[in-house]
């Protein structure tokens, strides 16, 4: 059964803290300095915030039985600044796929989503990050047609 995506509202705080958890568990993991559990009483509410949020918003694949995937934006804007022009741009936070949901188009009906509300908006640039470590996650953003722009480093300083 193909997927359906639709806009998320607070009541899906529930699933999508519980889709969430397929990628925020391999974050976890990788890097536990960095990441830590996220209990349901605070991904819930913060879920729900985003779902309806001025600056946000988050849409939800469904397979016609339970929920498989979503995806969380944020629309974002900042004035000249002495080095850089003045920007509006479309960041696309998290995106998550159940294994349910996974090679079946699910990843890319959730970006398409994405990408059409940002043309709606008259907005250009649209951007996401991955962590080193999720190859599998940086080769499915190539394959939807991202390319990498910026390489951030990060030095971990003894004790």
């Amino acid at each position: 059964m193909p997927v359906t995506v639709r806009s998320a509202v607070a009541s899906d705080a529930p699933a999508l803290a519980a889709l969430n958890d397929h990628v925020h568990d391999l974050h976890v993991a990788a890097r536990p300095d960095f990441f830590r559990p996220a209990p349901r009483e605070e991904a819930v509410p913060w879920f729900a915030a985003r779902a309806e949020g001025a600056d946000s918003r988050v849409w939800i694949a469904e397979d016609g039985t339970a929920p498989v995937g979503y995806v969380l934006v944020f629309f974002h804007e900042r004035a000249v600044r002495p080095f850089s022009h003045a920007r509006r741009w479309c960041e696309i936070d998290q995106i998550a796929v159940a294994p349910p949901g996974r090679r079946r188009g699910t990843a890319r009906a959730l970006i398409d989503t994405a990408l059409a509300e940002a043309r709606r908006r008259g907005i250009r640039e649209v951007e996401l990050s991955t962590w080193a470590f999720n190859a599998d996650a940086q080769a499915v953003f190539q394959r939807l047609g991202f390319t990498p722009r910026m390489i951030r480093f990060e030095c971990r300083l003894p004790a």
